[in-house]
């Protein structure tokens, strides 16, 4: 599913069903063997639920609800974790999880709760930027678009996704709501305005 990663994708991720996966329920949002193992989907697991994540370049995780555990480190929503790919993960009280995994050249570890983190000054006026993560394999960050907030036409030298975690915003291809996933391919270009606000949750500098 939306495997070649020369083409942009756009999924609004509310209209798409559960799927049945080992331990609870996904919606799978991509799947790639060509470059690496790649596969990003919304998890959502049952109380007492468990999802063996394969072996493999790194995992980027980040709690939209409940609580889960990756071995015995404990996370609560809003909880970001990026670590090598292969951990067990279990929960309690149930949880839904944004999940992707991905190539990595040297798997790192970091883990922080993203209510905590400090924006600062983005590209454009309105906008801000709070870093999660950085590495040889590409940025993680979250933005947040003050409401009418535009930021001018840009480029994706190595490509961008992006997942919103609040409001909404659009482009010249559409407009994207809560928990719409995106991906701007490498080379690729476009604006982005938010009239109501957002915040997503993206990835950089990584196809």
């Amino acid at each position: 599913m939306h495997a070649d990663l020369d083409r942009r994708a756009a999924v609004a991720t509310g209209a798409l069903p559960w799927t049945v996966c080992a331990g609870g329920e996904e919606k799978l949002l991509e799947e790639s063997d060509t470059r690496g193992c790649r596969r990003t989907s919304i998890v959502r697991l049952t109380a007492g639920g468990q999802l063996a994540m394969s072996a493999g370049g790194s995992l980027d995780l980040l709690v939209l609800e409940g609580e889960v555990r990756a071995d015995r480190t404990k996370l609560g929503r809003g909880m970001f974790l990026h670590e090598p790919a292969g951990r067990m993960l279990s929960t309690t009280l149930g949880c839904t999880l944004f999940v992707k995994q991905r190539p990595a050249s040297r798997p790192s570890r970091r883990m922080l709760d993203t209510s905590g983190v400090v924006f600062e000054p983005g590209m454009s006026p309105g906008l801000t930027r709070a870093p999660l993560h950085a590495d040889l394999d590409g940025d993680v960050v979250l933005l947040r678009f003050a409401p009418g907030t535009t930021t001018g036409h840009h480029h994706h030298d190595r490509g961008e996704e992006f997942f919103v975690l609040d409001g909404s915003v659009r482009d010249e291809y559409g407009t994207y709501g809560l928990h719409a996933w995106v991906r701007q391919p490498a080379d690729s270009a476009h604006s982005v305005t938010s009239l109501e606000g957002c915040v997503f949750f993206t990835f950089a500098h990584h196809l």
